[in-house]
């Protein structure tokens, strides 16, 4: 049960993660907020969402965020971070408050949390763990810290990519859903990845599904791709409030 307490809600998710058989955590912030805003949109990551083009994406998007399932949890936008977005996808949830809770949980104030607590609970549960990501993540670097059972590389733009291979990623998700349990799905995909998670609930709800984000990019891609990343920086230190 989520209580919206920033650090309370991190340990929470990793003692799910080794005693629970199904859930799935899935994050929206202001990326996922504009792109169901129909905004154009994008990051350095290199997704793009056009306003009016991208609208099979934006409502498979839309549907992702309406799960109302005990167990699916929605991390959205914090008050002290971005309140006008948190208003807004706040209002747009339907299950209970007992499944939201920061989509920050891996970050600011939270990420040296991750660093320590992390890859070890992932171990701890002895669960297969299946990562979902850009191509050209180095796996072998993650593959320090935690066994890789099997990687699904999402090429190019996430935006484009579903919507063009929409039927066969759905398939894709099929096989790797139906024909295991228990198992632990990390997505790093930008905003597909919120589809992603979705679309393996429903497939098979006995696993355990993790919108990570950018809070690995350090070791799959050698880089700190966000402030939080550096000990020093402001958002390192901020405890966020919902």
């Amino acid at each position: 049960m989520m209580t919206q307490d920033f650090k309370g809600d991190f340990f929470e998710i990793m003692r799910m993660i080794v005693d629970a058989d199904s859930m799935a955590f899935s994050r929206a912030a202001d990326g996922e907020a504009n792109v169901l805003k129909n905004n154009t949109i994008g990051n350095k990551d290199g997704w793009l969402y056009k306003k009016d083009k991208n609208l099979i994406f934006r409502a498979d998007l839309r549907k992702s965020m309406l799960c109302k399932d005990p167990g699916f949890i929605y991390g959205i936008s914090c008050t002290c971070c971005d309140v006008v977005n948190h208003d807004y996808l706040l209002k747009l949830l339907k299950t209970d408050r007992s499944n939201m809770t920061f989509s920050n949980m891996w970050v600011n104030a939270n990420f040296p949390l991750f660093k320590e607590h992390f890859f070890k609970t992932i171990k701890k549960s002895g669960k297969d763990v299946i990562i979902c990501t850009n191509k050209k993540a180095k796996i072998k670097n993650l593959e320090a810290y935690i066994p890789v059972k099997d990687f699904i590389p999402i090429p190019g733009n996430c935006v484009t990519y579903w919507e063009e291979k929409r039927d066969y990623i759905r398939a894709l998700l099929d096989l790797y859903g139906s024909s295991r349990e228990n198992s632990i799905f990390l997505f790093a995909a930008g905003p597909l990845s919120e589809i992603l998670i979705h679309e393996m609930w429903l497939i098979n709800p006995r696993h355990i599904m993790l919108d990570i984000g950018s809070s690995i990019d350090p070791i799959l891609f050698d880089r700190k791709s966000r402030n939080y990343h550096n000990d020093n920086s402001e958002l390192s230190q901020r405890v966020c409030n919902w």
